[in-house]
């Protein structure tokens, strides 16, 4: 009897250890799988045509994400830039993308291009101010934006800052080109030194990586705005500023050049989590050296500049300006934030 009860205890104990056991596996899979969950992030990054900063930006943006935040993957796509990633985030098609503060406050607000008002963009980080480049060949007989009349001239890819720009300030000064093209910086690169198009224009960092390009082959004339234009100019874009690309930028350039400027904004969607966004701009400013080798335009992407952002800020990103100290205006916190 006492062997029999004996064979029964540890045949009931060997039950309960293999239940504790089953449950532990069970619990421990479980928590793997919400882990799993909780760090796979595919997201899209929408930049700009093939050449300009934005995709210069975005490459090297999404490899340092890639590398420094598990499980959150950043694949970039080339699109018409600012107007086309507002809009493909609005649609649901883009997590992120790269913008300037004068489209992307116009296109929050409702105003200016926008014909309804983008309520699904939020700022992340600021990236770096951009200036309008207004470029022709030293041998092409044009010095300033008033030859650009009677000329063959590309403004830039449909959607970008560089075609508004260039249309808009075609416009506000009167200026009739024969033909104006929407062409991505690089097409309208080669075509320059073709001889298709006369002259450009391109929104993009100092220096810009395509102009550097076209000054291993060719004389570049690079073209300023006088005082009276800029004046005008800016009566008409109160978005834009007056910004100054410094003697010597360019191997070809003799003087100080007097243009428009633009701050540049890294937006995502609302739909993103909190800390999503939060783990995104926290590795950005933590890997601000890592940028810097992207492009030197990138000393400018620190947290102080977040007051040039003319949209609302993601609660994510305003949840790590707090924790390092930096004030969000009250204009840029969000309804969800308050």
């Amino acid at each position: 009897m006492k062997k029999t009860m004996s064979k029964l205890f540890l045949l009931m104990m060997m039950f309960v250890l293999v239940l504790a056991g089953c449950s532990e596996g069970s619990s421990t899979t479980s928590e793997g799988e919400d882990e799993k969950k909780q760090e796979n992030h595919k997201l899209l990054l929408g930049t700009s045509s093939q050449g300009g900063t934005y995709y210069v930006w975005g490459g090297g943006w999404a490899d340092i994400i890639g590398k420094n935040l598990p499980g959150t993957d950043v694949a970039v796509e080339v699109t018409g830039g600012p107007t086309s990633n507002i809009q493909l985030i609005q649609s649901g098609d883009m997590d992120l993308g790269f913008v300037t503060a004068w489209l992307g406050g116009e296109a929050y607000n409702g105003t200016g291009w926008a014909t309804e008002k983008f309520d699904k963009i939020r700022s992340i980080f600021p990236m770096y101010a951009s200036f309008l480049h207004m470029y022709s060949l030293k041998d092409s007989g044009i010095t300033g934006i008033g030859d650009f009349a009677g000329v063959n001239v590309s403004t830039g890819a449909p959607g970008s800052t560089s075609a508004e720009a260039g249309n808009g300030l075609l416009e506000v000064l009167g200026i009739k080109p024969s033909r104006v093209s929407a062409l991505p910086t690089n097409t309208a690169v080669d075509n320059l030194r073709d001889g298709t198009i006369d002259a450009g224009f391109a929104v993009t960092g100092v220096p810009g990586p395509f102009m550097l390009d076209l000054e291993t082959t060719h004389g570049v004339q690079h073209i300023g705005l006088t005082e009276a234009e800029m004046k005008e100019v800016i009566a008409k874009y109160p978005y834009w500023s007056e910004g100054v690309v410094a003697k010597g930028t360019y191997k070809h350039q003799e003087e100080d050049l007097f243009v428009p400027s633009f701050w540049n904004i890294a937006i995502a969607s609302s739909d993103l989590s909190e800390d999503l966004v939060y783990n995104l701009v926290k590795t950005t400013f933590e890997q601000h050296e890592a940028l810097l080798a992207v492009d030197p335009s990138a000393k400018e992407a620190i947290a102080e500049n977040a007051k040039y952002s003319t949209i609302p800020y993601h609660p994510g990103a305003i949840k790590y300006y707090k924790e390092i100290g930096i004030e969000i205006p009250d204009n840029l916190i969000p309804p969800e934030a308050k």
